[in-house]
């Protein structure tokens, strides 16, 4: 078997197993299992696979398409756009997340082999400290179950209200035919109901993966800092043999140790580097869901207290969505950037091995390049985006409220 195709095989039982042993790794799993029932795991490359990644893909591409013609050829309702417009920022949401987990297959299967094998374990450090990790990564997984409520009761009303009431299709489209046809029409609602529900599981799972993975590097940075801090200590010995073994741990120096920091910081910049470049565009796209979301959902509300409960799951379920893609990029900028304090505190000045205080010169320069992730390097993912997000909507807001009543004006 080739070095290429062994991580892709490994992803099955013995990668739950290993990742469900460390308080950390373990909220990556509830992601496998729902990305593995949609087929989009990325263990698995066989052409079936590929074949029904596309055609989901294809069909979720087609109805933005008559959907989008919908909001352009509607336009002149200003109201009645943004209701239609709610649904097309969702789609594309969906869309984007599902081109990346298709065509980033190989390097998500990288990045997970290296997490399962080279990470090191929450079981490093002591037990106080062991805990507040795992309190912190399973916060930040959680969050991200809030938005499965939001969007689960938001879509319930999304997809069952326009059959029920008004006999009319779930997304606002324009076909080059008469949908309302018997038959044809229920063929229709059929399609988008589960190209609706599609969209909404694949971003959920999606978000179930991400956030808990840069949760999980966040974890590796504070691992990190406790085992730098520490490593001219006698609670360096047992960090030691937790790494190595206990034969070999208790025979390491200090060097080599801080030589081993060194190589597994570097592991986590280029983890860190492989997600941004992987995901910023969907990051980018998830800012410019967000804004319009939020927006569309407010002036609706406003506009039709019909709507009243389904808008504001819908509005809930993107603010709660924006603030914990902020908030997992905020703590991988902040723990990432405390590791040179952390490599100064190691009571440097006690050791007179003049390679040893380089390599730690060397490693607190590194350290201090923080890594982020951006919106395609447009912005970075902080709560300094999410304020301006939010400041963004509400100007969106503002200016359509305006336009709509001097459209009812005259």
């Amino acid at each position: 078997m080739s070095a290429k195709q062994e991580p892709i095989t490994k992803l099955s039982s013995e990668f739950s197993r290993d990742l469900n042993k460390d308080g950390a790794k373990r909220v990556l799993l509830p992601a496998k299992i729902i990305l593995q029932s949609m087929a989009c795991w990325p263990d698995n490359n066989r052409l079936l696979i590929r074949i029904t990644n596309w055609f989901c893909f294809y069909n979720l591409f087609l109805a933005e398409i008559f959907h989008t013609a919908y909001v352009v050829t509607h336009f002149h309702d200003i109201g009645d756009a943004v209701g239609a417009g709610a649904t097309v920022t969702t789609t594309m949401e969906g869309l984007i997340r599902l081109y990346i987990l298709i065509v980033k297959k190989s390097t998500i299967n990288s990045i997970l082999v290296k997490v399962w094998k080279q990470f090191w374990s929450l079981d490093i450090i002591e037990p106080v400290k062991r805990n507040k990790i795992r309190r912190q990564v399973l916060t930040g997984a959680l969050v991200t179950w809030s938005f499965l409520f939001f969007s689960f009761t938001s879509n319930t009303q999304i997809t069952s209200a326009p059959y029920i009431r008004e006999h009319q299709l779930i997304l606002k489209s324009v076909f080059p035919f008469n949908w309302n046809q018997t038959y044809i029409y229920e063929v229709i609602y059929i399609w988008q109901y589960y190209c609706d529900w599609f969209v909404l599981f694949i971003v959920n799972a999606f978000d179930f993966f991400f956030i808990p993975l840069v949760m999980v590097c966040v974890a590796q940075f504070v691992i990190m800092q406790e085992v730098l801090r520490n490593i001219l200590t006698e609670e360096s010995q047992r960090h030691r043999i937790a790494i190595f073994g206990k034969v070999k741990g208790e025979s390491v120096t200090n060097r080599e140790m801080l030589l081993v920091c060194l190589e597994q910081h570097k592991l986590l910049i280029g983890i860190c580097n492989e997600l941004e470049s992987s995901f910023n565009l969907t990051i980018l796209g998830q800012f410019f869901v967000s804004t319009s979301a939020i927006c569309a959902a407010t002036l609706v509300l406003k506009l039709d207290y019909s709507q009243f409960l389904k808008m504001l799951m819908y509005a809930a379920a993107h603010l709660t969505q924006l603030f914990y893609y902020c908030f997992a990029g905020q703590q991988l900028t902040y723990e990432s950037g405390r590791l040179s304090d952390a490599i100064y505190e190691c009571n440097w000045h006690l050791s007179y091995d003049r390679n040893f205080r380089k390599a730690l010169v060397l490693m607190i320069q590194r350290s201090q390049r923080v890594q982020h992730l951006t919106a395609a390097g447009i912005t970075e993912l902080d709560f300094s985006s999410f304020l301006r997000i939010m400041r963004l909507s509400f100007s969106f807001y503002t200016l359509l409220n305006n336009l709509l009543v001097k459209n009812n004006d005259n």
